[in-house]
């Protein structure tokens, strides 16, 4: 449009409506000429030169890096014989519920200090997931599901036989402990933990027997 001519009504309606002949605003133009630039610097990047990741190239490399977390939580595993029967004594479950709060092994920033549940699911129910027997607790702790965001012994800092069996016990130990507000149990895949889970065996090995999950 020439130099003048702004707001120039045009000699053209619709329906007894007419329109203005005016001049795009330039920071209209600018955003628009840039969406334009944007698309084509994305189709080459992406789907032209290679260069970029699409999303289906990350998924499977997060999950071939989540399989190699398994794979050296599993070589990690304890392999001598450790109780089924949770610790009952103080000191022990002390220590568990320290190493269950500390930085080191993330456990309460997803389950929260009370065990209430906050990302991961409340650990004072009596529905689980995974299982809710000492044995299978530990073996959860020790593979941990990096696929739901849970790393081997929850921050892939390796724990002791006897700090892994403490932690555990200490989880047990909160069952039914009713923390305030705790996380709703999702009943499509949330089970009732069975009341005389893993008590008929004295010990187990934990990486070489085979633990039935719930």
């Amino acid at each position: 449009m020439a130099q003048g001519r702004k707001d120039e009504l045009l000699d053209h309606d619709a329906d007894g409506i007419q329109e203005y002949d005016n001049s795009l605003p330039r920071w209209w133009l600018y955003g628009f000429y840039f969406t334009i630039i944007f698309s084509v610097v994305y189709m080459v990047h992406y789907h032209v030169s290679g260069t970029g990741k699409l999303m289906t190239a990350e998924y499977e490399e997060e999950m071939q890096a989540a399989e190699s977390i398994k794979k050296i939580a599993a070589a990690n595993a304890p392999k001598k014989e450790l109780p089924t029967s949770p610790l009952t004594d103080a000191a022990s479950l002390k220590k568990g519920q320290e190493i269950f709060e500390s930085t080191n092994s993330l456990c309460a920033t997803c389950h929260r200090t009370d065990l209430g549940g906050q990302v991961g699911p409340n650990l004072t129910d009596e529905y689980w997931i995974h299982g809710c027997d000492l044995p299978t607790i530990m073996k959860n702790i020790t593979t941990g599901f990096p696929e739901k965001g849970m790393l081997p012994y929850g921050s892939t800092n390796k724990l002791t036989d006897e700090e892994l069996v403490q932690v555990a016990s200490y989880i047990l130990s909160k069952q039914g402990s009713n923390p305030p507000d705790p996380k709703p149990i999702e009943p499509e895949r949330d089970v009732k933990c069975g009341a005389n889970a893993g008590t008929e065996q004295n010990t187990v090995a934990t990486t070489d027997t085979a633990v039935k999950q719930h």
